[in-house]
């Protein structure tokens, strides 16, 4: 979610007989849902994770919980005085060993190959580094070969 949180769960475990859906992803209150990931191999996949103030954490898709149902665990670190200001994750991408990263900042893009990952690369919820100047208000991140 939006509010930095998320997790790793099936796809059979959101098949639902109920005409009415099923809860599968508890979301805090203020915050917005994003877009799911695949991930392939939890031991090989990397996630990637940044908000709307340039902060960019790079950590190991194995230190996600596989859930069934939940609010998750933080991705990213935001302290309750820059959520209140507006600090927001805006995306996370899993990608693989090799792949590179392109954040979209505006019409601009900032592409980090995987020697440029080291400043960025940490334990799941640690604040993130910045991004440099000019890509410090991203609104997308992607992987690509």
């Amino acid at each position: 979610t939006s509010a930095g949180y998320g997790f790793i769960i099936r796809l059979g475990d959101l098949v639902t007989r109920n005409k009415k859906g099923k809860v599968s992803l508890r979301v805090p209150e203020g915050a917005q849902v994003l877009a799911p990931q695949a991930v392939a191999d939890k031991d090989d996949d990397w996630v990637a994770a940044v908000t709307n103030t340039g902060r960019l954490l790079i950590f190991t898709a194995f230190e996600l919980p596989q859930l069934s149902r939940g609010k998750g665990v933080k991705l990213i670190n935001i302290p309750k005085a820059k959520a209140v200001a507006g600090e927001v994750l805006v995306s996370a991408c899993v990608f693989r060993e090799g792949q590179k990263l392109r954040i979209h900042s505006g019409k601009r893009y900032l592409n980090l190959k995987p020697n440029d990952f080291e400043n960025y690369v940490g334990s799941r919820a640690q604040r993130g580094r910045l991004l440099p100047r000019g890509f410090q208000q991203p609104h997308r991140i992607e992987a690509f070969d």
